[in-house]
């Protein structure tokens, strides 16, 4: 006689065997650290290595006594991000960026913390290893959102902000939102842990369709860089973790910084006025749209955004304390 708990048993078997038949079919495997670093840590690449044996990719580019600029990218993505800012900027401007831990070639680190404490400390742990004492923060999307709070910690030291289409500031009336398949699979519990086993290429494809306004620019090479360094080994896991980590907003309104905000008017993430609200938090901010851009402006048009940044990084010449040089590389 088949009792209720024979019918879940049977039932698990099952879904048990169905699973390793989809994993066996479609899993997709790491790739291996040592190789992708090979491939993607092009010079001026560098990498810190953590007292917890966790290490952060970061790349350092420009005059060592020039001003110095500290870039962070966003959720899923890499200081790759940046490399078109970094072409701009680098001759005027000592151009730091860095992989944030679970992102990029820095992928995961002990202790697994992927919460702000845990992402203001790799981004201290840099300006520590260049030796920066102010400098100015940019940020897009969630590394908006670490540039804020790292500011919040660190007042002293920020000369002023870049945020680009950020995220940890949402108004009451929230906008309706466009969120990538893969950001939604990933703060859903079951479907999270299978994607750390089946991640396929055509879910980043798609969620980088769905943050740019302009498809064109979503080219199989700049998929294949998405895609790869989310394989590299521990990467995936580390993702899930950071995407289980619970969005807690932080506070613009006390920030003391001039700030250039930067938005895409057509990005369905986090809609323009999610933007226009955050201006209105922080005092000295100022608002620029791009009414043909989406949520990654400095990717989808790196020139005109690193033209709109270099104008605002100029006006900040009567800073000395950040105009005069950091100490050394």
């Amino acid at each position: 006689m088949w009792t209720f708990a024979k019918w879940c048993l049977w039932a698990i078997a099952i879904f048990a065997v169905l699973l390793c038949v989809i994993v066996l079919n479609y899993g997709t495997p790491d790739l291996d650290r040592a190789l992708l670093t090979e491939y993607y840590a092009k010079a001026p690449s560098r990498f810190l290595d953590l007292p917890n044996g966790g290490r952060i990719h970061y790349r350092d580019y420009g005059p060592a006594d020039a001003p110095p600029v500290v870039l962070v990218h966003g959720s899923g993505a890499s200081l790759h991000s940046w490399e078109g800012w970094a072409d701009s900027l680098a001759p005027q401007f000592r151009v730091i960026t860095l992989d944030l831990p679970a992102h990029g070639l820095t992928g995961r680190i002990p202790g697994d913390d992927y919460g702000i404490s845990g992402m203001t400390a790799a981004i201290d742990a840099i300006v520590d290893a260049t030796s920066l004492e102010r400098f100015v923060l940019g940020g897009n999307s969630m590394g908006g959102k670490m540039s804020i709070a790292y500011a919040l910690q660190h007042p002293q030291k920020i000369a002023g902000l870049i945020l680009i289409d950020s995220s940890g500031y949402y108004p009451e009336a929230m906008p309706p939102r466009s969120v990538p398949l893969a950001f939604t699979l990933a703060r859903t519990p079951v479907l999270r842990h299978l994607m750390t086993w089946i991640t396929p290429r055509a879910i980043i494809r798609e969620g980088l369709k769905n943050v740019m306004a302009d498809k064109q620019r979503v080219t199989e090479t700049l998929v294949d860089r998405y895609w790869h360094l989310l394989l590299m080994e521990g990467s995936r896991e580390a993702m899930m973790e950071y995407f289980a980590t619970p969005d807690v907003p932080v506070d613009p309104s006390r920030i003391i910084s001039p700030t250039l905000i930067l938005w895409g008017g057509k990005d369905t993430l986090l809609p323009l006025e999610v933007g226009t609200a955050l201006a209105e938090q922080i005092p000295q901010s100022h608002l620029l749209v791009y009414e043909d851009l989406g949520h990654i402006p400095m990717e989808e048009d790196p020139q005109r955004t690193a033209h709109d940044a270099m104008a605002f990084l100029s006006s900040l010449t009567d800073d000395t304390s950040w105009n005069q040089a950091a100490r050394a590389r």
